[in-house]
């Protein structure tokens, strides 16, 4: 099959990406308002967590450049189509000769594609649920300016992990595992920060406005990565995958909200601070 034109191939990107623009566009633009809009509205931290309510822009995780460009491109389906899969072994000669009396490899085969669906099922749940619930109790008590910047590097940080994945794509299950583990670790750090506020470690210090903005990165920034590398993989398995890898997308999302509305909304686990007052002081 001939490859299609360069000028309608790069119109098609083009297309791709407005339409990733589009329907991401309000949804991060809620989040890098709400440093302003929290402390001015009546309904506060209750409006944040109506905000976890709202159902997410459709997409198609194949591992494209974010959230909103995941949906693949005519002409680059059949290019994929012809290399190997990365999570099917090399046919042996033996193999060939002597057909095994147990399907090891269906087997195997399964185990990796339930872990990669888990690893997007977690990842999810984390970074469209949990997560952004209490990322104000997190930042704001070391200032506007550090909810601010980690509010919008961290909306930054996923294109970025995303255009790093195109690049260099991690096909190690351990390595996917290793790095989730890593995202994890900056999460409970910014949870801890959570449960503590308004009075978490080093408030009132730039160590502890550093601190909290780069946890902010880096734990969205490694698990974009980790999404776009497992959905990388799941796509070379063709459409029931895909189908898999969606379902596991929406239900970790929406097992992730809904397990952070009662903390947040009705138990009161987390406190925040108040104008003119230093809870901290002596």
């Amino acid at each position: 099959m001939a490859a299609p034109p360069l000028g309608r191939l790069v119109l098609t990107h083009l297309l791709v990406a407005l339409f990733g623009m589009g329907s991401w566009a309000a949804v991060n633009g809620i989040w890098v308002e709400l440093p302003v809009v929290v402390k001015d509205l009546p309904e506060a931290a209750a409006f944040q967590g109506l905000l976890l309510l709202l159902p997410s822009p459709p997409s198609v995780p194949t591992g494209g450049p974010g959230p909103g460009l995941q949906v693949g491109a005519p002409g680059v389906e059949e290019e994929e189509e012809e290399e190997a899969s990365p999570l099917q072994e090399p046919p042996s000669p033996a193999a060939d000769a002597t057909p095994s009396p147990e399907p090891v490899a269906p087997r195997l085969l399964s185990t990796h594609v339930a872990f990669l669906l888990g690893l997007l099922a977690v990842t999810n749940a984390l970074t469209n649920g949990v997560l952004p619930a209490v990322q104000s109790y997190s930042c704001l008590p070391y200032g506007r300016l550090a909810y601010h910047l980690a509010v919008v590097l961290g909306s930054a940080a996923n294109p970025l992990a995303c255009f790093l994945a195109m690049g260099v794509l991690c096909r190690s299950l351990a390595g996917l595992g290793g790095l989730s583990l890593l995202g994890m670790f900056f999460g409970a750090y910014l949870m801890v920060l959570a449960v503590l506020s308004p009075c978490p470690p080093l408030v009132g210090t730039s160590a502890g406005v550093a601190l909290v903005v780069v946890s902010w990165v880096l734990c969205l920034g490694v698990f974009s990565y980790v999404k776009v590398a497992a959905s990388s993989l799941l796509h070379s398995r063709g459409q029931p995958a895909l189908l898999a890898a969606g379902v596991a997308i929406q239900v970790g999302s929406l097992l992730g909200a809904v397990a952070m509305f009662p903390p947040t909304s009705i138990y009161q686990v987390f406190r925040s601070g108040k104008d003119c007052v230093d809870p901290c002081g002596p």
